[in-house]
Parts: C-alpha cells; structure tokens; sequence
C-alpha cells in the first residue's frame, strides 16, 4: 500500500489536488508506513524513507520541510528507543533522508520534463510572433522609402512627359533602379539577411529628396563600421527619409553620419517640423527604437527652431565581432547562460549520486575500519561517483567505444579495489557500475549486463561468508541503486534532448514561416514591383517617338506603385495580426485603386481569433488574384453564417483561366482543411467565384 501511495504522489502532480485528497492520502501513507513498526520493528523504518518524499511532493511552501524534518526525527528517536547503535542509527537516519530527496528529485524532475515539454508549442509560437514582428518591420522599413520614391519619381516623369523628354528619361530610370532594389529587399525580407551600405543608403535619400525639390546636404563622414551597426543606422537613415517624403514640408534635408567617442552617430534634420513620429500602421519610430536597443543604440527626435532632428547613436564594439555575427543574432540567438531547469536538473542529478556515493561509506562503518582503509574506500568511491557525473551529463551512448569501455572497467575495477583492505562486500557495491551499463548499452544486451553486476556481487557476498540476510540485502540494493542511476541520469540528460528539440523545432518552424512570407510576397509584391520595371522599360523604349504612348504607361506605373504601397500597409499590419474587418477595407482600397467597384456584405459579430485570421489571408489572397489576373469591373465580398459554418464568398465579372495557378489557393486549401473547412473557387462564363467555408467557433476560443 505504500508503494502504492508513493506511486501516486510522485507522478500525479499532488500540490493539483485539493487539501482534504492530499491530507487523507498522506495520513494514509503514514499509517502504512508506521504500523509496520509493530512487528517487524526497526528494520521498517526504510518506507519511512518514502513518507518523507510524499511529504515533499504534496505540501507547498516551508511547512514541506519542518513535514520532512518531523519524520527524519522520528526514525532517529524510534531507533533510539529501540536501542541501536549509534552507527545504525545515523544509517536509519540518513537513508530515511536520502531516500526522502532522491524520491522528490526524481518525481520533481518528471514533472519538470513534463513542463519543458509543455512549453515547446508555446516557444515556437513565439518564435514564430517575433518572425512576423520582423518581418512586418522590414516591410515598413525597407520597402515603404523604396515605393514612396517610385511613387514620387513616377508623378514627377508623369508631369515632365510629353514636353521635357529627356529629364522624363532619367527619373524613369531612376524608378527602374529603385524597382530592381525593392526586388533584392523582398528577398532581404523573407530571408531576414540585412546587410545595408550606409553610402548607398545616403545616395539614395540625396536622390529622392532632390526629386521632392529640396536641397540635400550629406556629410558622410564614414568611416568603416561593422556590419550590424552600418545596417541598422542603413534602416534608420530609410526610415526618415520616408518620413521627411511623406509627413513633411521641408525645403531643406542635412543627412550627416559621424563617429565620436566610440559611437556611430547619424543625424537627420529638416526644416519641416511637420516630419514628426507619425507612422503607419503602428510602425515608423517605435520599430527604429526596438532596431536600436538590440545593438545597445538609442534614438532622439527633436524640434528646434522650426527644425527637426532624428538622431541615431550606436555604440561601437571596444573588440573585433566574430565572423558573421550581426544584430539579428544578438535579439535571435539563445543566451550563453544554462537554462535554470537543465541547472536544476544537473544539481538533483549531482545531489542524489554523491548521497547514494556516501551511503556507501555509511555502510561499511559497522565493520569498524581504521581511517586509512575508510579514506581509500572513499577516495575510490568519490571517483566512481565522478565517472557516474560525467557519464549522468555528458551522453555516454554517444562516446566512442573505447571511451566507453575505459569507463566501465574504470568504475568495476574501483568498485572491486576496496575488498583489498576492506575484506567485507558492502550495500550497493555494484549499484553505480549496473546503473553505467544500462546507460552505455542498448536492447537486451543493458539488462544482461545489468543482471551479471547482481550475480557478481551475490556470489562475492557468498565467497566473503555472508548470511543469506546479508547476501539478500546486498544484492538487491545493488541493483536498486543501479535502477536509481540509470533513471537520475536518463531524466537529466532528457532535459538537454528537450531543450535542443526545442531550439530544432523553433528553426524548422521559423524556414517554414520564411517560406510563406516568401511566396505572399512574391504574389502580393514581386510581381507589382516586376510590372513597374516592365512598363518602365516599355516608356523608355517609346521615348522619344510616342510620349503619349509613354506618359499613358507611366500613369500606369503610377497606378502599380499606389497598389503596391497599400499592399506594403495591409501586409504588415496583417504579419501583427491578421483582421478580416481590417483586410476588408483594404480590399476596397486595392480593388479601387485598381478600377474595379466592390460591394461588401459582412454580417454582424464577433469572430474566433483563428477564423477571423484565416478568412483574412483567403480574402487577400482572392483580391491578388483579382487584381493579377483578371479584367474585373465589379466585385462582391460577402461574410455569412448559414448552419452553424462561416462562409467567405468573393465573385467578379472578370474571369480569367489564370485565376487558379500556382500554389497559393492550394496552400490556402489545406489550411482550411486542417480547421474543419474547405474551399472552391471556380469559374462560370465570365464570373469567377471563390468561397471559403469554416465552421463557426465561440469567441471564447480565441488565442
């Protein structure tokens, strides 16, 4: 019965029950425990062991420990009062003790292994939020200075056209530079490989700042910066050019970049004082700031006299950075420091080994041995005991076989050497070299060998002349112990297995996010960003001859551009967290801006965080393929709920047999399929429908 109470109070988490269930369960198992007492006498006082290791489990707070000393000084005083001896005595005791910690170390690191394991979804949920944090980030950052100066550049050639030919040249190549930049930066974006040139960067805000009709001074000032700092300060220096472009009036830009008292420093100053810390969609200067702490910089926006002044400072490395390091390692990389659980878990493992390597000592002090053979005893127990460590913490199946071998006889021949001087076998003698084979082998071979350490030490028992009491007592707690080794240092190093599964789980679910940031932004972006070169290279090639012709595909180069800004917007706001109602309203603005008139019909109420999610990526994904391949003049986005599912229904009059290729509806499929859904899309003459179905979820089971 008490193993039975044991068994329940080490693997069914207690401290969950209620009081009255832990109270009338320990009561239980102490009346077990004690009633023995009885008629066996002194030799029960091994269960009490057990009791003090429920204690542990099922009480909280300090009063576990006054529990676990109370039952420690009662076997002392039973002991006593049968009257034992002193060394029998302090045996009872510190086996009671032993026993006691060892059962809450294991049964504590069980439950340990059981919360790590829990919080693996957790970790890689996370890791995959601070993906898309990054990459809605660079979106803003990266892309948004690219299309506002298409944007801007495109208005200008589409004014200079059909009068000043050659001036409409340049700004259209100029536009055919920064399509061919927002193109590498897409893949910047998916890949989060950011490696910026402060130069470029520079030349680039001086361009299109000029373009906008205000006088640019840059003083560089650059020196060689590492690679972290030059790119941050890079995004920075893009952000507030986007900003001076879009939120202000100024007539004159001051870009100056410095190092001073070992820091980078990078000013921007305007005299539009209207260029404040505005953003859109919830980015701007917020994101700069986060950009900046990583790599220990501030940032400081400040109006003077009719002047603004953004400016960055980093502080320089005092050393060398290693090779490749770069600020996305130091916010992504995993902190140099243990993990307080695999720390916990190694200390209980060193705890519970040395205990059961000094109980060993204990039991060979009835045999009154002088100090020298009980120094050599505990000089070759102390480094069985140190093997056993290593071995609990370093992986041995994984050790070449010599190593292997070297550390088995190691610890036979250590467990063997004190029978020398000693000339008695004592308890547990085999225990740590039975715990090192089930460690070290594998299959049936582990328990053979695990079993053939039990014969030996009973046999050496018989040769040694001892009672059939003594050969019982010391061949079980033998391989007891072994039992006690093998499970300490499996259960540590299942921690570290744990934790690498961890960070193994985070990177695959990190390149599958990558790969579907990739493929939204090729269909969502890439391809704009493709139609802006083409129909730039279709009105350079019309120049001089046909201006009109050129001017006409400008206008819709200029259209493009606007389509891919609002893009930029709603794909950012939705990598923070996908809204149907918000993609909505951005539908209406893309398909607008497109030509094409859109009815919207969404009922009423409030949806599960997980469908609202994913009707949102189905809508946007139905309005590129609208706006890519089909002639579309009308529109209609309807949300119903219709027998307790949701349904998404998006037509248009503008059908094309392009619609459906690629991968994107496909993926979208699956998805749907994976929440209870399904989704069809389809083209009848000219009308091409999509519907998304899923069932309806309680709000109450948003995450």
């Amino acid at each position: 019965m008490a193993l039975v109470f044991q068994i329940a109070h080490s693997t069914l988490e207690p401290l969950t029950w209620s009081v009255r269930t832990r109270v009338l369960t320990l009561v239980a198992q102490a009346a077990v425990t004690l009633l023995p007492f009885l008629w066996v006498g002194p030799l029960a006082g091994a269960l009490a062991g057990f009791l003090a290791g429920s204690l542990l489990l099922a009480v909280s707070g300090g009063w576990r420990w006054w529990l676990f000393g109370a039952v420690v000084l009662a076997v002392l005083l039973g002991q006593w009062v049968e009257g034992l001896s002193a060394i029998d005595i302090g045996y009872g005791v510190y086996f009671t003790a032993l026993t006691g910690l060892m059962i809450y170390a294991v049964s504590s690191l069980v439950v340990l292994v059981g919360l790590v394991h829990a919080t693996i979804g957790q970790m890689v949920a996370m890791v995959v939020a601070r993906e898309r944090l990054r990459v809605a980030r660079d979106l803003h950052d990266l892309l948004g200075f690219n299309v506002s100066a298409m944007m801007l550049k495109s208005e200008l050639a589409y004014r200079l056209l059909p009068m000043t030919l050659e001036r409409a040249r340049q700004e259209l190549g100029e536009v055919l530079q920064i399509a061919d930049r927002a193109l590498s930066d897409i893949r910047v974006v998916a890949g989060g490989d950011q490696r910026m040139s402060m130069a470029i960067e520079a030349e680039a805000a001086r361009t299109a700042l000029t373009c906008a009709g205000m006088r640019v001074t840059v003083e560089p000032g650059l020196s060689v910066l590492p690679e972290p700092v030059e790119s941050v300060l890079g995004v920075v220096l893009r952000e507030a050019a986007t900003n001076v472009l879009r939120h202000s009036k100024a007539e004159e830009c001051v870009i100056e970049v410095s190092v001073r008292d070992h820091e980078a420093r990078l000013s921007v100053r305007n005299d539009g004082v209207e260029a404040d810390s505005r953003s859109d969609g919830g980015f701007g200067l917020d994101n700069l700031i986060d950009r900046l702490a990583v790599v220990g910089g501030r940032l400081v926006a400040s109006t003077d006299e009719g002047w603004f002044r953004l400016e960055a400072t980093i502080p320089l490395p005092v050393g060398p950075l290693p090779p490749g390091a770069s600020s996305a390692d130091r916010s992504l990389g995993e902190p140099a420091a243990v993990p307080w659980h695999r720390r916990v878990a190694r200390a209980f493992t060193v705890l519970v080994l040395a205990g059961y390597g000094l109980l060993m000592v204990i039991n060979v002090l009835p045999g009154d041995p002088n100090v020298l053979h009980l120094l050599g005893l505990g000089l070759c127990l102390a480094a069985v005991v140190g093997l056993q460590v290593l071995q609990a913490l370093r992986y041995p199946y994984r050790w070449p076989r010599w190593s292997q071998a070297a550390v088995l006889v190691a610890q036979a021949v250590l467990s063997a050497l004190p029978l020398l001087w000693i000339e008695m076998p004592w308890g547990s003698m085999g225990g740590f070299l039975a715990g090192s084979l089930l460690l070290v082998f594998g299959g049936v071979w582990r328990w053979v060998s695990y079993g053939l350490v039990g014969v030996a030490v009973l046999l050496t028992s018989v040769a040694y002349g001892a009672t059939v009491e003594q050969v019982a007592y010391l061949t079980i707690s033998t391989l007891l112990t072994g039992l006690v080794v093998y499970g300490v240092s499996s259960l540590s190093g299942l921690v570290q297995q744990i934790d690498q599964a961890r960070v193994k789980l985070a990177g695959e679910a990190v390149t599958q996010e990558r790969l579907e940031v990739a493929e939204q932004l090729r269909t969502r972006l890439g391809e704009l960003f493709s139609a802006i070169l083409f129909r730039g290279r279709t009105a350079i090639r019309l120049l001089p001859d046909a201006p009109e012709q050129a001017r006409a595909e400008v206008a819709e180069m200029l259209g493009i551009a606007r389509i891919a800004a609002s893009n930029i917007r709603t794909v950012a706001t939705g990598y923070r967290h996908m809204s149907l109602r918000a993609e909505l309203e951005s539908a209406a603005t893309v398909l607008n801006t497109a030509g094409v008139e859109v009815e919207i019909d969404i009922a009423e109420g409030e949806l599960a965080r997980e469908i609202d999610a994913l009707l949102a990526v189905v809508l946007r994904e139905a309005v590129t393929n609208i706006v890519r391949h089909s002639e579309a003049h009308t529109c209609l986005i309807s949300v119903r709920s219709e027998g307790g599912r949701l349904r998404l229904l998006v037509t248009n009059d503008g059908a094309s047999p392009r619609a459906k290729t690629g991968t994107s509806l496909e993926n979208l499929t699956e998805r749907l399929r994976a929440a209870g859904g399904d989704l069809t899309a389809a083209a009848t003459g000219d009308t091409f429908r999509l519907v998304a179905e899923l069932p309806i979820f309680p709000a109450a089971s948003r995450g």
